[in-house]
Parts: C-alpha cells; structure tokens; sequence
C-alpha cells in the first residue's frame, strides 16, 4: 500500500515528531518518486533556513509576571 505524504507529514518527519517507522517508508517512497525526493528536500531546505528563536523570556518579562502574580495575590489574601 503506497503512502501519501502531504507537506504536514513532511514537515513532522523533518522536525523528529513522526513514528520512527516513517522515516524508513518515507526513504524508499522518495527513492521511487523523485517528485517527493524534490519536494521534501524543498521542505528541508526551508526549514534549515528558518531563524533559530530564543525561547527564554527577558529578564523584564519575568519580573512583570512575578509583579502581577504579586499583586493579585495581596488582592486575594487580606
């Protein structure tokens, strides 16, 4: 039974997030279908191309947070 590999399916099998399975279906349909070949590598290389962000919150973030988780607790607690 052929598989069909959207872009979606693609994308998660380039971020890690498919079956380990996946990864070997997807390697013999690429090496039947060069059109998928051609398509997943177009995929791949904008995916790598894509800025890394930073995940972690400034420093003044935090402390906004902090200061307001503050403030509604003093509300709550008279």
């Amino acid at each position: 039974m052929d598989k069909i590999y959207t872009s979606n399916k693609l994308v998660q099998i380039i971020y890690g997030e498919a079956p380990f399975q996946e990864y070997f279906d997807l390697d013999d349909a690429m090496a039947a279908d060069p059109a998928l070949r051609t398509e997943f590598k177009h995929i791949y290389d904008a995916v790598t191309q894509l800025p890394e962000v930073s995940l972690t919150p400034s420093e003044d973030i935090i402390n906004n947070i902090l200061s307001i988780s503050k403030e509604n607790l003093a509300r709550t607690n008279p």
